[in-house]
C-alpha cells in the first residue's frame, strides 16, 4: 500500500480556509422574540432558522427565543400544526412578536442533506425526516431497525447487532450512510455483519433521501442517502444550556442504555458533549426451528456492548462560524451464525495496535467459543461557514472529516480477521446570490479511503480509493413552480494490492500467512492493479404547488456509479454470509473451477430514475403518494454460479474450517448440504435491471388530540426481461392511532410484512407476519426539570418473523415480545 499518511495531505486547504474564516468572524447581533398562536398563547418548540445557514434554535416553554443573526437575515419559523412563516429582519435590536396561524399538521423540516436548506415538503425528490419525540420512540440499537417503518425503507437484518437500511430494495455500496453530510467511515457498506458507527439516541434527526442523491454525495448514493444529523459541531448560541439525560431498559435482551446530550454557550463560544453506553445480552425470540433442526428460543451470540463519547466546540460570529468535533466509539458485539469454534491449533496474534482484550465477551461465560467483533473508531471533524465573503457569494462553507476505524473479529481469544479503514473526506461549497432568478450552490468534493484486511475472512484485498468531484445544484421559482437542476462530474480511482488469481491450496491454519483470503493455485505472483472511472450524474426536478397545501413533484435523474473495490476484487470466503465471493475482476471456469483475470473492461452502473410525487399537507388530512421507476444498466449483484468451494481449483482447499456450514442462509442459491461441498460460490455480475414501486403516507387528524396514520410501500426488482433479484423486501403496510394530551401521549400500531413469493432462482420464499407495537409517555416536572417517563411494547403478540432481506433469515428471526421502559430528563 502507499503511505497511509498521504491521506491527510488535502486537509491543508480546508485548514487554511478555516483560519481565514475565524480571522474574519465578527460578533453576532442578538435577535430576540416570542412566538404565539392566534389566541396569544406561547408556542413551545417552534423552530427559528436563519435562511442560507445552518443556524437555528427552538422556542422555550414561554415561546421565547434568542438567536444571533445579521441585520438583513431572513428567518423561517415553523411548528407542528401551524403554517410556516418567513420574516425579513429590518431592526434586529427590537424584540419580535410572531404569530403563527393554524395550518397543516405536518411540520416543515429543514433537510440538511438537501444542500440548499430545503424543507422536506418543498423537495422534488422524496424525503423522510425522523426527529424529536418520534425519533426517541423509534430509536433502536441499529440505524436499520430505527428507520424500518419509514416509507420505502427496510433493513438487511443481521440480528440486533448490525442492521443497515435498505432503500427501495437497494443497500450496501448503493446507499450512503452519512453523519452530518460526511461518510460514517466504517465498513458497513462491505458486509451486512458490520455495524454502522452511529446511534439514534445521540442525534437530533435522521433524514432519508429516497432515490438517487448522487449530486452532492457521489456515486455511492445511487440508491439513496441516510443522513444522521447531530449538534456535535454547534451552530447556534443558546441563552441557556440544555442537557438531556435518558435511561432505558429492554426486556427482550436485558438491554440497559444510558445517554447524555449537553449543549451550552458563553459569549461567542458554543460547546457540545454527548455520550452513550449500551449493554445487552442475547435476545429472545418465539420458539422456532433453525436450519440445523434445533429448537431455539433465543439467538446465541447476539449480545452487544457499545459506548461512545463526543465533544465539539465552535466560535460563532455574525460573519461566520468555525467548529471542531472529536469522538470515540467502542463497540463489541457477537455475530449471529458465527458461534462456532474453528478448531485451529495455533493463532496468529495479528497485532494491529488495538486492545484485543475480551471486554464484554469475558463476562459471559456462555460465549467463550463464539466469534465476536471489536470495532473501534476515532472521528475528527472541522467545519466552518463564512457569510458574504465577496460580491455574488452569500456563503462559503466547508466540512472536513477524518475517521480511523478498526474492526477485529475475535475467535478463541485471538484475532482471526482484521479490517481497517482510514477515511478523509472534504467538501467545499459556495452558495451564490440569485443570478437571472437562479439560486444554488457549486463546489468540490474529495474522498480518500485506505482499506486493509487480513485473516481468514478477509475476502477483499487491501485497496485505496480516491474520488474527486465537482458539483452544482440550482433552483428557480416561477410563480407556483419551482425548478431544480443539478449535475456532478466525478473521477474515481482504485489501487489494490496483493491481487491473486486462481485458488491456492492451504489449510487456513493460523500459523500461515492468510493474505486476503484469495488463492493462486499455480500462480505465485501478487499483482498491484489500478482501475479508474469517470461518472456523470444529472438531475432535473419540478415542484408545482397548484394551490396552497397541494403540490405535484417530478424528479428525473441519470446517475452513474463506479463499481466498489469489493465488487471488483473480492475473492474469498465470507463466513458471516456463508458464501465464497468473487469479484468482477476475475473469470471463473465453471468446468474446472480455475480463477483467471478478467481482461474485459468493467462497466459503470447507469441508473435512470423517475419519481412522481403528490403531496397534500394542509388541513386535517395530509398525505404523500410517490411512484418511482428505476432502469439500471449494468446492475451489479451477487449471482449464483452453481459451484461450491470444493469445486474451485484443486483438491484439499481447507476452507471448510471444520464447520458445519449448513446454516441455511438465504442468498438466492441452493441450500444443499454445505458441509459436503463447502460454501456456495457467488460471483458479482452485471445485467440490466429494473426496479419500480410506490410509497404512501397518510395522516388524518380527528381533532387536536387524536390522529390516524397509514403507510405502505412496495418494490419490484428484477433482471430486465428475466428473473427477480435476490433479497428484495416484501410489501409493507402499517396503521397507527396516536393520542396527544397535555400531560401524556400514546400510540398503538400494526405493521404487516407480506409474504415474499417473488424470489430469484433457488432463493427460498419468506412467510409474512404482523407486528403489534404500542407506546405510552407521561410528562411531568420535577423541581425545574422536565421529565418524560415512557413504556414501549414491540411485537406484543410475540409473532415469529423472518426478514427476507437478511442473509441469515432462517437462523435470526426478529425479537419476540419486548417491553422497554425509560426515563428522560431535560434541564
Amino acid at each position: 500500500m502507499r503511505n497511509s499518511k498521504s491521506i491527510l495531505k488535502p486537509s491543508a486547504l480546508a485548514i487554511m480556509i478555516a483560519c481565514s474564516f475565524s480571522a474574519q468572524a465578527m460578533a453576532n447581533q442578538l435577535v430576540s422574540g416570542t412566538v404565539l398562536n392566534a389566541q396569544g398563547e406561547p408556542v413551545k418548540n417552534a423552530r427559528i432558522h436563519v435562511h442560507g445557514r445552518q443556524q437555528y434554535i427552538y422556542t422555550d416553554a414561554n415561546g421565547r427565543f434568542q438567536l444571533n443573526a445579521p441585520a438583513n437575515a431572513e428567518l423561517h419559523i415553523s411548528a407542528p400544526g401551524f403554517d410556516g412563516q418567513y420574516l425579513q429582519l429590518t431592526d434586529p435590536a427590537s424584540a419580535l412578536a410572531i404569530t403563527l396561524q393554524p395550518g397543516g399538521q405536518i411540520e416543515r423540516m429543514i433537510v440538511s442533506a438537501s444542500g440548499i436548506h430545503k424543507y422536506n415538503l418543498d423537495m422534488a425528490t422524496p424525503v423522510s425526516v425522523l426527529s424529536g419525540e418520534q425519533l426517541s420512540r423509534r430509536a433502536e440499537p441499529t440505524i436499520g431497525e430505527t428507520l424500518k417503518k419509514q416509507p420505502g425503507v427496510h433493513a438487511n437484518y443481521f440480528g440486533p447487532v448490525a442492521s443497515s437500511p435498505v432503500i427501495r430494495g437497494l443497500d450496501g455500496p448503493r446507499v450512503r450512510i452519512l453523519n452530518n453530510g460526511l461518510d460514517t467511515g466504517d465498513v458497513s457498506r462491505i458486509g451486512p455483519d458490520h455495524a454502522i458507527m452511529a446511534d439514534a439516541l445521540t442525534t437530533e434527526q435522521i433524514e432519508v433521501l429516497r432515490g438517487p442523491a448522487t449530486l452532492l454525495y457521489g456515486s455511492g448514493a445511487i440508491g439513496g442517502v441516510v443522513n444522521v444529523v447531530d449538534n456535535r459541531i454547534p451552530r447556534q448560541l443558546r441563552p441557556q444550556s440544555d442537557t438531556v439525560v435518558e435511561t432505558r431498559y429492554n426486556s427482550v435482551s436485558d438491554e440497559k442504555t444510558v445517554a447524555l446530550n449537553h449543549d451550552g454557550s458563553r459569549n461567542q463560544v458554543a460547546w457540545h458533549l454527548d455520550g452513550l453506553h449500551r449493554n445487552a445480552d442475547d435476545y429472545k425470540v418465539p420458539h422456532f426451528t433453525n436450519s440445523d433442526g434445533e429448537r431455539e428460543d433465543k439467538i446465541d451470540n447476539s449480545w452487544l456492548e457499545t459506548s461512545s463519547i463526543n465533544a465539539g466546540l465552535s466560535y460563532i460570529g455574525s460573519r461566520g462560524l468555525i467548529g471542531f468535533h472529536m469522538g470515540r466509539t467502542d463497540s463489541d458485539y457477537g455475530i449471529p451464525g458465527h458461534d462456532h469454534a474453528h478448531g485451529h491449533d495455533d493463532h496468529d496474534d495479528h497485532d494491529h495496535g488495538n486492545d484485543h482484550g475480551h471486554g464484554h465477551h469475558d463476562s459471559h461465560g456462555s460465549h467463550d467459543d463464539d466469534v465476536f467483533a471489536k470495532a473501534r473508531q476515532n472521528r475528527f471533524n472541522l467545519a466552518g461557514e463564512y457569510y458574504d465573503p465577496f460580491a455574488g457569494i452569500e456563503t462559503i462553507a466547508f466540512n472536513l472529516g477524518y475517521t480511523d476505524y478498526k474492526h477485529s473479529e475475535i475467535e478463541d481469544g485471538h484475532v482471526a480477521t482484521f479490517f481497517g479503514s482510514k477515511t478523509l473526506e472534504s467538501r467545499i461549497t459556495l452558495e451564490h446570490e440569485p443570478l437571472a432568478g437562479w439560486h444554488g450552490i457549486f463546489g468540490y468534493h474529495l474522498l480518500r479511503n485506505d482499506y486493509t484486511a487480513s485473516g481468514e475472512e478477509a475476502f477483499t484485498p487491501d485497496s485505496e480509493t480516491t474520488s474527486h468531484a465537482l458539483f452544482v445544484l440550482e433552483e428557480k421559482r416561477i410563480g407556483d413552480l419551482t425548478l431544480q437542476l443539478g449535475g456532478r462530474l466525478e473521477r474515481v480511482k482504485y489501487h489494490a494490492d496483493g491481487i491473486e488469481f486462481g485458488h491456492q491450496d492451504h489449510d487456513h491454519s493460523h500459523g500461515h500467512d492468510h493474505g486476503h483470503g484469495h488463492g493462486h493455485g499455480d500462480h505465485d505472483d501478487h499483482e498491484h492493479v489500478e482501475a479508474s472511472f469517470t461518472a456523470y450524474s444529472l438531475s432535473a426536478g419540478l415542484v408545482w404547488e397548484f394551490q396552497p397545501g397541494f403540490s405535484w413533484a417530478l424528479a428525473a435523474s441519470r446517475s452513474e456509479r463506479a463499481p466498489s473495490a469489493a465488487e471488483l476484487y473480492a475473492n474469498g470466503a465470507h463466513l458471516a454470509t456463508g458464501t465464497y465471493e468473487l469479484g468482477l475482476a476475475y473469470v471463473l471456469d465453471h468446468h474446472d473451477g480455475d480463477i483467471e483475470p478478467n481482461r474485459e473492461r468493467f462497466h459503470k452502473e447507469v441508473a435512470n430514475n423517475l419519481d412522481l410525487t403528490f403531496r397534500k399537507f394542509d388541513g386535517n388530512l395530509s398525505l404523500t403518494y410517490n411512484f418511482f421507476y428505476n432502469r439500471v444498466n449494468n446492475y451489479i449483484y451477487l449471482a449464483t454460479t452453481g459451484l461450491h468451494l470444493d469445486d474451485l481449483g484443486h483438491d484439499n482447499h481447507g476452507h471448510d474450517h471444520g464447520h458445519d456450514h449448513s446454516h441455511g442462509h438465504d442468498h438466492g442459491h441452493d441450500h444443499d448440504d454445505h458441509s459436503d461441498h463447502g460454501f456456495p460460490v457467488l460471483q458479482y455480475r452485471q445485467d440490466n435491471a429494473v426496479l419500480y414501486g410506490f410509497e404512501f403516507e397518510l395522516a388524518y387528524y380527528l381533532d387536536q388530540a387524536q390522529s390516524v396514520h397509514l403507510f405502505a410501500d412496495q418494490v419490484r426488482a428484477k433482471v430486465r426481461g428475466g428473473t427477480d433479484l435476490p433479497r428484495i423486501p416484501p410489501m409493507k403496510l402499517g396503521a397507527e392511532y396516536r393520542y396527544q394530551a397535555q400531560n401524556w401521549s400514546g400510540e398503538v400500531g400494526l405493521t404487516r410484512y407480506a409474504r415474499q413469493n417473488r424470489v430469484s432462482p433457488l432463493e427460498s420464499r419468506t412467510a409474512g407476519y404482523t407486528l403489534l407495537d404500542a407506546t405510552f409517555s407521561y410528562y411531568f416536572d420535577f423541581s425545574d426539570v422536565e421529565m418524560t417517563a415512557f413504556v414501549r411494547g414491540t411485537n406484543l403478540t410475540n409473532r415469529l418473523g423472518f426478514v427476507h432481506s437478511s442473509f441469515i433469515k432462517e437462523d435470526a428471526p426478529l425479537p419476540g415480545r419486548a417491553i422497554t421502559v425509560g426515563l428522560r430528563a431535560r434541564f
